[in-house]
């Protein structure tokens, strides 16, 4: 199951040689080897389907008209071995979000950052430092949620930011990559977690943001998505990578995914010492874009 759950994450590389088999096979369909045809065909039909599943997930920017107030969105996963935090520090400053997500910090802000620290000076982190979630505005019943396994460090972060006096929920996340049956366990229960956690917030606007070691094509991934009603933030349907794994494939693993918002746009950029890039979302709430939208 794991190797599933991983594999799939690949599975757009595996179109295009499907591409070149199938046109080679058109070709000897017409000499008379249609079960050959037929073959590629299959798989091919099936990862068109599962790239319309995908795409029914993706939230894509659309025009937000000048006036609607928007909040900026970040999630930045830093490497713990990165050595280059105070330049982070900088990219992360440069971009200007209101909220940040970090993944794989494991020291607070202030210690490699001062200017950072100040300019979001509501955090809070998982108990061992792993996950932490910094805003501008203020954190409302801020905490790492109680979790059934060991692995402390990988619970969700949840808070409710009060945005200009609307409080909205946001959940800072790190899913384990599925590398082996147990890590893929891990992942599960994560998820368990984060779904109870959504349930409970009913139908407020809700925002999840982090690493999740995962494509709208993973199927733990893609069943969170459908059970808390929740879209992923994007530019377009092409999804720009964040990860590099092998220096050769590209994956979209970090996400900011929404639930009562429209994106109003979507950038990726590059994050100092890391293996990951960061992503980077400015969102407005769905019924003040509607209402400003009226004539």
């Amino acid at each position: 199951m794991w190797m599933l759950n991983g594999g799939a994450n690949f599975a757009p590389y595996a179109f295009v040689p499907l591409a070149i088999l199938a046109a080679a096979s058109f070709a000897w369909f017409r000499r008379g080897t249609g079960n050959l045809m037929m073959a590629v065909a299959l798989p091919a039909f099936v990862g068109t389907a599962l790239m319309f599943t995908n795409h029914s997930h993706v939230a894509t920017a659309e025009t937000c008209p000048a006036s609607t107030a928007r909040l900026r969105l970040m999630t930045a996963n830093v490497l713990m071995s990165n050595q280059q935090l105070g330049a982070l520090a900088d990219d992360v400053l440069r971009a200007h979000p209101d909220i940040v997500a970090f993944q794989e910090l494991h020291q607070p802000l202030e210690s490699f950052s001062p200017e950072l620290a100040n300019t979001y000076p509501y955090s809070v982190s998982t108990d061992s430092p792993w996950v932490t979630l910094a805003s501008r505005y203020p954190l409302e019943d801020a905490h790492a949620v109680d979790v059934p396994f060991s692995d402390a460090a990988r619970a969700p972060v949840i808070a409710t930011a009060n945005v200009n006096g609307e409080r909205v929920t946001v959940l800072a996340i790190h899913i384990m990559p599925p590398l082996n049956a147990a890590a893929n366990g891990l992942a599960a229960e994560q998820y368990q977690v984060l779904e109870r956690q959504v349930a409970v917030q009913g139908d407020r606007p809700l925002l999840a943001i982090g690493d999740f070691n995962a494509t709208p094509l993973s199927p733990p991934f893609a069943a969170f998505l459908s059970q808390a009603r929740l879209k992923l933030a994007a530019s377009g349907w092409n999804l720009s990578p964040t990860h590099f794994p092998t220096g050769h494939f590209a994956l979209r693993i970090d996400h900011v995914l929404e639930r009562g918002y429209r994106v109003c746009s979507e950038q990726i950029i590059s994050l100092t010492g890391s293996d990951h890039r960061a992503v980077v979302v400015d969102v407005a709430r769905e019924s003040v874009v509607t209402a400003n939208a009226r004539p």
